[in-house]
């Protein structure tokens, strides 16, 4: 077959591609570098959380640290004598006179990622003024017994469906404590 009727060898033909119009191999190519030169937006992670990446880098970095131990362990091994004796068996009667000496956990600052910051995203890791903690008071009771901190400020935000629960069960308590005070007062 003849190569000007199958097209082999030709030149490539070029299109715009937002009109289609044919265009020349340098405008191709222009357009091509303007695309590469637009500047990349910022990934954000939101795939996982903040604490299970802190846990999978932990595990990764004690995995390094297996990986330098020698394969045998001996009955001299200063970390697997201190493992077993952190370990609490079950049944041991003595393991309530046993108190673990843990330093007071150190809240870790999530909000200091570059890429956070960057996008906007900031979580505050200070209790605010306003919060419940600071002024001194008993915060709002609700169904899950959740206690202001530094990710809720205390605020009941909801449509009264708690205080309302909460309400009745009281009013309940109070009737049932009342019918029972009335029946054993003749005793």
């Amino acid at each position: 077959m003849d190569p000007s009727i199958s097209g082999r060898g030709a030149e490539p033909v070029y299109r715009d591609k937002i009109k289609g119009v044919r265009i020349s191999k340098e405008e191709y190519l222009k357009s091509k570098q303007k695309v590469e030169e637009k500047p990349k937006e910022i990934e954000i992670e939101w795939g996982k959380g903040l604490a299970q990446k802190r846990e999978a880098e932990a595990r990764l970095k004690e995995l390094e640290l297996e990986k330098e131990k020698p394969f045998a362990r001996t009955r001299d091994d200063p970390e697997l004598d201190k493992m077993l004796k952190e370990r609490l068996r079950w049944g041991d009667p003595m393991a309530h006179l046993v108190k673990k000496k843990y330093p007071e956990p150190v809240l870790p600052n999530l909000g200091e990622n570059e890429k956070m910051k960057e996008s906007g995203f900031v979580v505050p890791q200070d209790i605010p003024n306003h919060s419940w903690l600071k002024r001194g008071l008993d915060a709002a009771s609700n169904r899950y017994g959740i206690t202001p901190g530094r990710h809720w400020d205390g605020v009941d935000r909801s449509n009264g469906f708690e205080k309302d629960m909460f309400k009745r069960t009281n009013e309940r308590q109070a009737r049932d404590r009342e019918a029972y005070l009335w029946s054993v007062s003749d005793m």
